[in-house]
């Protein structure tokens, strides 16, 4: 169970901690999935639902399977350069934690997907923040949205 180091300026309590573990362990396993799809292993894919829900789930599997096809190519690694948890927050109807959002910095221009026949380019953005919606849901997080937050980081 892998749990990235990140930063917060939230004071955790001891529920909250746990639930950033939680949701943490979710947002690795999201990564290392999408850049083992990515890189070929299509059968990765599979396991995409173990780590993601909603539209998160839904962007990476259209990403993947342009991959498979051979739609794409991508090179590289996706890899967080500073994680930090920027929210935690309680759902209506529960006592414990049920959504965390991790604000993430990440070198776009160490990765690439390219469209089958054009030629490569580097991506212009460099360093962006990307925010990512991790929730709880029938005691298992998993990333539900992803989003870019800053084009800078």
């Amino acid at each position: 169970m892998a749990i990235p180091d990140y930063e917060t300026d939230l004071d955790l309590n001891k529920d909250e901690k746990k639930a950033v573990e939680g949701a943490l362990v979710a947002f690795d396993d999201f990564i290392q999935a999408i850049n083992e799809a990515y890189s070929g292993k299509s059968g990765a894919a599979d396991n995409f639902p173990q780590f993601a829900s909603g539209e998160a789930l839904k962007s990476i599997q259209s990403e993947a399977k342009t991959v498979t096809s051979d739609e794409a190519t991508f090179e590289g690694q996706i890899a967080p350069l500073k994680v930090e948890i920027f929210e935690v927050a309680r759902s209506e109807d529960s006592a414990e934690p049920a959504t965390v959002k991790v604000n993430f910095c990440v070198d776009t221009s160490k990765w690439r997907m390219t469209p089958a026949g054009q030629s490569p380019t580097s991506n212009p953005d460099g360093k962006v923040t990307m925010q990512h919606t991790i929730q709880q849901k029938d005691g298992s997080w998993k990333v539900n949205q992803q989003n870019l937050w800053e084009r800078r980081c």
